[in-house]
């Protein structure tokens, strides 16, 4: 069950890129990430009420929804917001693979029970140079295809995969506390609310009239995006984390970065490159080994478990 709702996710997360890239068209970052998070912390408020959820009260697992908000979910936004305008929905697919393996670092470095082994550091040498790869790769053709800036456009996406990469693990204790989806709909409403106020700072206050000038196509894009690739697929993320841990959720990423190339390609005519693929081969063949090395830390830790008893 828990592969089959992984592969859910990933079909969610693969075809992300897509709608962001569409969206970017009549949106700028900032906009884009406020209307992104709006739209699914509203659906994630309806879903709450429906479901009559409670709320939490302690301020405590506010103060972790904050953290989670503003690392995992407002940061991300803006910056995939801002690097659509600068590169493909390919590259960003692609810088997106390397999240569990910043997963993975992240948890060894604040004690997380990783294991940390000749195959770990391996798998980490080897996602580290599919990044370096995919950030160097030029673009296949200066057509209608090529953005402005691919390089800095690669760099922030991949600083996005960071920020989701921190909130994965920042999520995994709140969520088994108070649920997926009071977890995802508590974090959306602050990340709405931080946005909202990047906007007042940067642009002033947004004119619900100026909707009705936006193109049908970027619109609905953003709309799915925030319904179905946003709230949906958080409330699918964080269930996964609270059942099968934040490593083997972000393993979704083995499949997301190739969605992202192929439906760029499909779709937008985006540009695929022979240093595209070499990237991809190198980042997931890292994850291949990071992954393996966290599902023998498991093995390990049942053991000695085991043996205790």
């Amino acid at each position: 069950m828990p592969y089959l709702v992984l592969a859910f996710l990933s079909l969610l997360w693969g075809t992300s890129f897509l709608l962001i890239k569409i969206a970017s068209q009549s949106f700028d970052g900032a906009a884009f990430a406020f209307g992104r998070s709006g739209i699914a912390a509203a659906a994630l408020v309806g879903a709450a009420l429906v479901m009559r959820a409670k709320w939490p009260r302690a301020p405590r697992l506010w103060g972790k929804m904050a953290a989670l908000a503003t690392a995992g979910q407002a940061l991300p936004f803006l910056l995939f917001g801002i690097a659509a305008h600068m590169t493909t929905s390919a590259d960003m697919a692609l810088m997106m693979g390397a999240m569990p393996i910043f997963t993975f670092v992240i948890a060894r470095l604040f004690g997380l029970n990783e294991v940390w082994n000749a195959r770990a550091a391996l798998g980490l040498a080897l996602g580290l140079a599919g990044v370096a790869i995919s950030l160097a790769s030029p673009l296949v053709s200066a057509g209608a295809a090529a953005q402005s800036a691919p390089g800095l456009g690669r760099a922030l996406a991949l600083l996005g995969a960071l920020g989701f990469a921190a909130g994965a693990l920042l999520s995994r204790d709140v969520s088994r506390e108070i649920g997926a989806a009071m977890t995802a709909t508590g974090s959306m409403l602050i990340s709405t609310a931080l946005l909202f106020v990047l906007m007042l700072v940067t642009e002033g206050a947004p004119s619900p009239g100026a909707l009705l000038t936006k193109p049908i196509g970027p619109l609905a894009a953003l709309v799915a995006l925030g319904v179905f690739n946003t709230a949906l697929a958080y409330f699918v993320y964080f269930r996964l984390i609270a059942s099968a841990g934040a490593t083997f959720a972000a393993l979704n990423n083995y499949i997301v970065p190739c969605l992202g190339l192929l439906a760029g390609a499909w779709a937008l005519g985006e540009p695929v490159g022979p240093s595209s693929w070499l990237g991809l081969a190198g980042v997931l063949g890292g994850v291949v080994l990071t992954g393996t090395a966290a599902s023998a830390s498991r093995v390990i830790a049942a053991r000695a478990s085991a043996g205790a008893e």
